[in-house]
């Protein structure tokens, strides 16, 4: 009669808090025959745990303290990668231990998977595996690639040194990424037409772009830091919310693609956010109802950039509206800089802002705008040297300004042309 009583329970939902769910079955890579700390590959006793793991229904594959060397391994659905603290997957710097030399090599790799989880406090190491034939005559394999998942949890853990991208997701959706700290390499996460994810308290030092890749769908980024030696977001996504992160620039880890071509190599990092919809992705979706909530920069380049004609990976489709709110950025270097599509569909909106160029580069406009629907600004304050205009806007529709300040303050502090309909509020007294 017992397990009649439990199943009736747990349909009524009447189980007692002190019932506590079945422990997962573990399969630490140990018993498979994993070493640590040696220089024989450990891929073929890691693959055995994951496949035992994944044949067995699920649970959790364990690597503990230790350096466990590896090749391309491949995951499995209701399987958990757990890395114990002070323990190190360690990527194999020779590239073809991950397949075939191709694109889509990676240490770890997923494809048409449910419910995949990788989860630290471990790290993940990528050894700078280089590529002589991959792109840029140097990028190797991706630490983490996965398509056409679904339900994934990447957490705790570090992820350094890639060969390539540190989190790579195509088609996939319903991701959580979560108090991951990512270190040098290429891009941080790398998603193409992915929808639902949640990026939260995760910290981004990149050689390249922290969060990139378009056509995606119902982004979330919260409480995260963002710093980078190209842009924190090189994205494409329609319904964006970035709340309560910090940016800041130079970047901790050099630009490896500059530096291949010579020289020390790149660090100054290059915008905030970047409008990305390269017209050799075929992109689908523009980039619409960004809300980019209480967040500080500092020391960037540029707040954002678009130009639906001459910018880079930005002409496959147009960024449409755009709203900051509560945001600082402080010693910035270029205007925030738009060229809209001809159909006017790009509505700026900055309430409760403050920007300032650096004192080597005030004399610019702060805000240069061109081809628009309608700019809001709402108590705002735009900083430069004072010599030019901080507002500079051209063929649009409708500019609506409300205690805006220029400073320092001068006599035309607005430059406004062919606007369709112009309002401006009475300064306070």
């Amino acid at each position: 009669m017992k397990p009649t009583i439990v199943c009736a329970a747990l349909a009524l939902g009447l189980t007692s808090p002190a019932v506590a769910a079945p422990p997962a079955a573990e399969f630490p890579i140990t018993r498979y025959g994993a070493t640590a700390d040696d220089e024989r590959p450990d891929t073929e006793a890691i693959q055995r745990a994951i496949d035992a793991c994944g044949a067995a229904g699920g649970g959790v594959v364990r690597v503990p303290k230790g350096r466990f060397l590896s090749g391309g391994l491949r995951l499995a659905s209701n399987v958990r990668l757990v890395l114990d603290r002070d323990a190190v997957l360690q990527g194999s710097t020779n590239h073809l231990d991950y397949g075939k030399g191709g694109w889509n090599d990676a240490l770890l790799v997923g494809e048409n998977l449910n419910n995949v989880a990788i989860e630290g406090p471990g790290r993940i190491d990528g050894a700078d595996c280089q590529n002589p034939k991959g792109e840029e005559g140097f990028r190797g394999p991706h630490a983490i690639r996965l398509a056409k998942c679904e339900n994934i949890a990447i957490a705790g853990l570090t992820i350094e040194r890639a060969g390539n991208y540190a989190v790579l997701c195509r088609d996939c959706a319903a991701a959580t990424i979560e108090k991951v700290s990512f270190r040098g390499g290429h891009d941080g996460v790398h998603a193409q037409a992915c929808g639902k994810f949640r990026v939260r308290e995760c910290d981004f030092r990149t050689g390249d772009d922290c969060l990139a890749g378009c056509d995606n769908t119902h982004f979330e980024v919260v409480g995260c830091k963002i710093n980078s030696s190209c842009n924190g977001f090189r994205l494409g996504c329609l319904g964006l919310l970035v709340k309560d992160c910090t940016f800041w620039g130079p970047g901790e880890h050099v630009h490896l693609v500059s530096r291949r071509s010579g020289g020390p190599g790149r660090i100054n990092m290059l915008s905030a956010f970047v409008h990305f919809a390269p017209k050799d992705r075929n992109p689908k979706l523009p980039s619409d109802n960004w809300l980019i909530q209480n967040c500080t920069m500092d020391n960037v380049d540029t707040v954002y950039g678009y130009d639906i004609e001459r910018g880079v990976w930005q002409t496959g489709q147009p960024a449409k509206r755009l709203r900051f709110e509560g945001v600082k950025a402080t010693r910035v270097a270029q205007p925030l800089r738009v060229l809209g599509d001809a159909e006017r569909q790009f509505d700026l909106t900055l309430e409760n802002v403050s920007i300032t160029l650096r004192d080597d580069r005030a004399d610019r406009e702060v805000l240069n705008i061109e081809r628009f629907g309608r700019l809001t600004l709402r108590n705002v304050t735009l900083a430069n040297g004072g010599k030019v205009p901080v507002l500079r806007a051209r063929n649009g529709k409708a500019v609506s300004l409300d205690r805006v300040t220029a400073a320092p303050e001068r006599d035309a502090p607005f430059a406004l042309e062919q606007i369709g309909e112009i309002r401006q509020a009475a300064k306070p007294d």
